[in-house]
């Protein structure tokens, strides 16, 4: 309300219209008298005298109208500053009024909106159907029932959906490290083998002299291994593809190389 916001009236007293009245009286008798005194003086010599008595017996009036006077002008600044403050409780509740009015209509705005939004307007989510969702979730989330508090069901079922996929998104990333360090410790492995396979071959072509000196029976793992460091690289790759499928997939399969050993050893 306005008037909550307006300052203690400070109005003059009832006297300012006493001394309004009082001064409109004075006024008239002085003018009265003044009237009086220049028809007097107009008459001659006994009406001169009898208009400076008037002219002196008005003095008082003349003392207390000046008197009455200030009072007036004091009167009319009390009004005066009593009516800036109630312009300025009037324009603070002015103010006030505008801001409510404000707030009010960016209210009816929320409110407008939120009446017209439709829940398939955005992206819809696919939640789990009522009877699994009162069967996985949690005490906290089903204790509300969809008859009693529809909005509130609706939230639980989202906020379950939301734990659900959280929890699988951490096992993604948990199986995706696992994989990671899986494939690191593989690569270690591989160059590790790929390392010791060329050492084997070395020691092979180190020991073939020991082997013709010691006239060993050769096996057929020996034979090859002493025939494939003398292939060419591309033949060489493709036996040994050949001889691990050989061993792994079809131990039917006879594989030999063909030449002169001795010229190519040469």
């Amino acid at each position: 309300h306005i008037a909550d916001n307006m300052p203690p009236s400070s109005d003059p007293s009832p006297e300012g219209g006493s001394e309004l009245e009082r001064l409109e009286t004075l006024t008239g008798t002085l003018r009265g008298k003044l009237a009086a005194a220049m028809a007097r003086k107009a008459d001659g010599a006994a009406g001169g005298s009898d208009a400076a008595e008037l002219v002196a017996g008005s003095g008082l009036a003349l003392l207390e109208l000046k008197q009455l006077n200030r009072r007036v002008w004091e009167l009319v600044g009390e009004y005066k500053e009593g009516t800036q403050r109630a312009n300025a409780g009037v324009d603070a509740a002015e103010l006030k009024l505008q801001n409510l009015q404000y707030e009010k209509n960016h209210f009816l705005r929320e409110i407008t909106h939120l009446r017209d939004f439709r829940q398939d307007a955005g992206p819809r989510i696919e939640l789990l159907p009522e009877s699994e969702f009162a069967a996985a979730a949690p005490e906290e989330l089903r204790g509300t029932s969809k008859a009693a508090d529809p909005h509130q069901f609706h939230l639980n079922r989202l906020e379950l959906e939301r734990r659900q996929r959280e929890s699988l998104c951490g096992e993604r990333d948990a199986r995706a490290a696992e994989r990671t360090a899986a494939a690191e410790r593989n690569a270690e492995k591989r160059a590790f083998l790929e390392g010791l396979q060329a050492q084997l071959a070395s020691l092979t072509t180190l020991s073939l002299p020991l082997q013709r000196l010691l006239e060993q029976k050769h096996t057929q793992r020996w034979n090859e291994r002493r025939t494939l460091h003398l292939l060419a690289p591309p033949l060489r790759a493709l036996y040994v593809r050949a001889v691990a499928y050989r061993d792994t997939a079809a131990r039917h399969l006879e594989l030999s190389i063909v030449g002169n050993l001795a010229e190519a050893e040469a």
